[in-house]
């Protein structure tokens, strides 16, 4: 009997040890792909995260932070990251539903301030100023009775609520107006208290607005885009307003230890989460790419859930998870060009070389 343990407990360790010699190969391939692909794709800086069962295996920055200083991107430099607050909100939303606070089956008309004069003006407004902006608002029916608040985090929200998806982060970002107006507390409240101090993430901001993070402002990357002569070209920081859709300042780092949280429900329950994470049932029945804040789909047998952003000659990031092998990468870089060029609201991951470099690295166990 005790050979036959200690035989076991050898061959544990070998196992072990063949796999945590797999991910170091893994993640030394995949550092290089993602320099690669920043290079191919012009862009100044990318901060790099990676955790496997909830452990930090990889946190690295390549290229640089701030070209005219030559300050150089890490883990830990602070940049904004768009879109990839929509998980964020999502996440502070369902704590909010857990407690009792708000509810998905409520309708937005009720709890939206000035609702149906608030949309007809911004509507008009797009139409004579900015009328490349209108399609965020053009299909979309304030006057309908129908429309609930977990048709805007689904982004089903135009048209006939809950029949079609068709990403939306104008009628995403709305939904902060509508946790204010119910909790009388700003969303840079919630997120500060429910996320940044109980984590106690050290590079991250609930906005650029906020200033008792001076400190942790004064090192966020800058946004660059490319000029007529492939130069990269300082740009002016987007929209520093936080909404329920975008203007959140993390670190990659501070990514990684959010969804370490996330995954073990130290924020929302796992009835909560996996309720996020599922997809949305549309009403003819089938499944839309889009849970509440995440994108989900199927590759090779493993679930992704995952989100993008992407401020136009600004930022862009990627946020993915396999559920199934507790697996998850963060993104972020100083311009447009991790998620521009691969249309990725359209809801399928695949469609970007940095995630396929990922998916290819670290689900092919057989490197």
């Amino acid at each position: 009997m005790n050979k036959l343990i200690l035989l076991f407990c050898v061959i544990l360790f070998v196992s072990c040890k063949s796999q945590e010699k797999f991910e170091v190969n893994n993640i030394a391939r995949f550092e290089q792909q993602v320099d690669s692909l920043r290079t191919e794709y012009k862009i100044p800086g990318i901060s790099v995260g990676i955790s496997i069962n909830d452990s930090i295996q990889l946190i690295k920055g390549f290229g640089l932070a701030n070209v005219e200083q030559k300050i150089p991107m890490t883990g830990d430099t602070p940049l904004r990251i768009a879109s990839l607050t929509k998980p964020i909100f999502s996440t502070i939303f369902m704590h909010l539903t857990e407690e009792g606070k708000i509810d998905l089956n409520w309708k937005i008309k009720d709890y939206y301030p000035d609702y149906i004069g608030s949309c007809t003006r911004i509507l008009g407004y797009f139409n004579e100023e900015m009328p490349e902006y209108s399609f965020l608002l053009n299909k979309y029916q304030p006057e309908r009775d129908d429309i609930l608040l977990k048709h805007h985090l689904s982004h089903t929200a135009e048209n006939i609520p809950g029949t079609n998806y068709k990403y939306n982060g104008f009628l995403y970002g709305m939904l902060s107006d509508v946790v204010e107006n119910v909790t009388h507390q700003k969303f840079d409240k919630w997120v500060d208290s429910l996320v940044i101090k109980k984590l106690n993430l050290q590079n991250s901001a609930p906005s650029q607005l906020d200033k008792s993070k001076k400190t942790i402002l004064d090192k966020i990357a800058l946004p660059y885009k490319i000029d007529d002569n492939g130069n990269f070209q300082k740009v002016e920081f987007p929209d520093l307003d936080l909404n329920a859709g975008a203007g959140l300042v993390f670190s990659a780092n501070d990514l990684l230890l959010f969804d370490r949280a996330f995954d073990n429900n130290e924020i929302i329950s796992k009835k909560s989460r996996e309720k996020v994470l599922k997809p949305f049932e549309l009403a003819n029945k089938s499944l839309s790419p889009y849970g509440y804040g995440w994108f989900t789909q199927k590759y090779n047998g493993y679930t992704l859930v995952w989100h993008y952003g992407l401020q136009p000659n600004a930022y862009s990031g990627l946020y993915l998870k396999v559920l199934e092998k507790d697996l998850t990468l963060v993104i972020l870089a100083n311009s447009q060009n991790l998620s521009q060029p691969f249309d990725l609201g359209k809801g399928n991951v695949l469609n970007s070389k940095f995630a396929m470099a990922f998916l290819n690295e670290f689900l092919n166990t057989k490197k």
